[in-house]
Formats: structure tokens, C-alpha cells, sequence
């Protein structure tokens, strides 16, 4: 049975116009995400990856509505959002919510739990003061909180507190797709366990579909089913998160592997330290991106455009020059 594609982007692009004072002068643009094309499956968890910078954050808040690309698609539910607007737009996004990496930052300070947690009815409408308080009891005992908690200012909890509270807001709409960016990165390691089981449990619960950005190699590897790895604005490898794992192909994505602690301490694992410099993104080469830092890279990388290609079932890799 065929899975069914809840989001998807068809050569997406997302440029920045860079400040410039001078008159008569050329734009130059900030080239943030480009021709990005992947599917995201009903249900599944989807993993990106990749150095801070290389435009994974600018990606998730485009699927969101969040950016207007500059070209390209963003095809939710079977409808292009990236062509809407107003009151077309907003009804769309009603069903799309995001969780912030750093939950002190994203809570209001004067709102009481029960403000921040119902804000989201308020905003969408068609709830009274009792149905909004019942939801978010509701919500806030599936995220591990009480009624209790409801007077309280989100000041008075500790960091993973304050992010179960950010997930409590997020899913009380009962949203289809929900962007998790590094949802546990600003936490203590001894909660990062804890908020991440709690994310499986409720998608199991709710079927919520997650695009879950982070630099833990061993966090994606353990929760998402799919992924992508960027390397400035581009995806260079994508597909099955397991096979990704036990046949990395493009270099970037071999380096990235090769950083990962691992527990088995009967195989060394050799370290892959990339030299060179990181190209550009305002004049990033027409070929290859990863080029000037490539350990395998030829004269003319540089020049050659590279695509995605598919070297097995749901494994794709940009680089001319892999062992398939």
C-alpha cells in the first residue's frame, strides 16, 4: 500500500536581498534554500540535517507559510500554499503548528499557562472559557502537566517544563503537521529522553506528522523514519533513514557520520575532519557545493550542476563520483 504524501516541495527556493546602500547598484542575494525537492509522508517523522547555516530552519518555516519562496512549490495536502494568500493562507496554516528550540524564549513571560496554552483557540475561534480551559487540562495531562499548573507563569518551571508546555500549545489544535526545530537542543541532556519519548507517544497517539530538525545524528537515527541532510540551502543525500545509516554515499553525509560517538569500542571508527573553505552562498558554485571542502572532488566539480539521483529504493545522493 502506497503511502500518502501529506506535504511536499517541488524545487523550492528561498533567497534573502542583501542590505545595500548604493544606488544603480546589482542586488545581491542570499541564495538560503535551493531547488529543494522532497516528500513527507502522513504519520512519518522526517529528519533534517546539517550544519548550522545551511538553511534548514529558512526550509521548515517556507513549508510553513512562514517565508514565500522565491520559486518553486510547496504542495500541502494537495494544494500549492505557496500561491495563497490572506484569509486562504491562515486557513491552511490552522493546520500546521511549530515547537521552538528555545521554549523560555518562545512563552510569553506574562501569560499564565492557561493563556499560553489556549492562546491558539482564542486565535482560531468557536470556543467558549470552559471549552478552552477543558482542552487545555486535556492537553496539558498528555504532556505530563496538571490543572494546577494552569495560574502559573511559564518563569516558574524548569527548561523541559517549559517545553512540554510549548508542545501542549502546539498540538491543542490538533494540527496535521508540526515542525519540531531542535526541540531539545537548549535542554539539560538528562530531559532530552524524556521530551523525546514524549514527541513519539503523542504522535502515536494523535498521528501528527513531524519535520524534526536537529544536529543529533544518534536522535534522528533513533525517532525518524526518513531524512534529508543539507549542505548550504542544498540536499545532498535523502531517503530511508536506515539505509542512509548503513550505507552513507555522499561525503558530507560520511563526515557527519563519522562525528558520531559510538559505544562500541571494539572498532575504531576513523574520524573524517573536512579541510577547505565553505563556499559562498551569495555566489555559491554553479556544480557541486561541497566541492572546495570534498575529499573525492575532480578539477571540474565546481562548473558541473549535480542532482539527486537514486541508487536504490528511497536513497538518493547528489555526487558524480560515489561507489553505488
Amino acid at each position: 500500500m502506497d503511502k500518502e504524501i501529506l506535504l511536499k516541495t517541488e524545487n523550492l527556493n528561498v533567497d534573502f536581498k542583501m542590505k545595500d546602500g548604493l544606488p544603480f547598484v546589482k542586488k545581491k542575494f542570499v541564495r538560503a534554500v535551493t531547488d529543494v525537492s522532497v516528500e513527507i509522508f502522513r504519520g512519518e517523522t522526517f529528519g533534517l540535517v546539517g550544519e548550522s547555516g545551511c538553511g534548514k530552519s529558512t526550509f521548515a518555516n517556507a513549508t510553513l507559510g512562514l517565508l514565500r519562496p522565491s520559486s518553486g512549490k510547496v504542495i500541502f495536502c494537495g494544494k500549492d500554499v505557496s500561491s495563497l494568500k490572506g484569509a486562504k493562507l491562515k486557513e491552511e496554516r490552522r493546520r500546521m503548528q511549530k515547537i521552538f528550540q528555545d521554549p523560555a524564549a518562545s512563552l510569553n513571560p506574562r501569560f499564565s499557562v492557561l493563556d499560553i496554552v489556549t492562546e491558539p483557540l482564542l486565535i482560531r475561534g468557536g470556543y467558549n472559557k470552559e471549552e478552552r480551559r477543558r482542552l487545555a487540562i486535556e492537553m496539558l495531562e498528555k504532556v505530563g502537566l496538571s490543572e494546577a499548573d494552569l495560574p502559573r507563569s511559564a518563569s516558574e518551571f524548569s527548561g523541559g517544563q517549559q517545553q512540554r508546555i510549548a508542545i501542549a500549545r502546539s498540538l491543542i489544535i490538533r494540527p496535521e503537521y508540526l515542525v519540531c526545530d531542535e526541540p531539545v537542543s537548549a535542554l539539560d541532556v538528562s530531559v532530552h529522553a524524556q521530551i523525546l519519548n514524549l514527541l513519539v507517544d503523542l504522535q502515536r497517539e494523535m498521528g501528527v506528522t513531524y519535520l524534526f530538525i536537529s544536529h543529533n545524528l544518534a536522535v534522528v537515527k533513533k525517532i525518524c523514519s526518513r531524512m534529508a541532510i543539507m549542505y548550504l540551502g542544498k540536499v545532498v543525500e535523502y531517503g530511508s533513514t536506515e539505509k542512509i545509516f548503513s550505507n552513507p554515499l555522499h561525503p558530507y553525509t560520511k563526515a557527519l557520520m563519522s562525528a558520531v560517538l559510538d559505544t562500541d569500542v571494539t572498532h575504531k571508527k576513523e574520524r573524517i575532519i573536512l579541510k577547505g573553505d565553505v563556499s559562498s552562498p551569495v555566489n555559491p558554485p554553479a556544480g557541486c557545493r561541497f566541492c572546495k571542502r570534498c575529499p573525492v572532488a575532480k578539477e571540474d566539480c565546481e562548473k558541473v550542476p549535480c542532482m539527486l539521483e537514486e541508487v536504490e529504493t528511497d536513497h538518493f545522493v547528489a555526487c558524480r563520483f560515489i561507489n553505488k
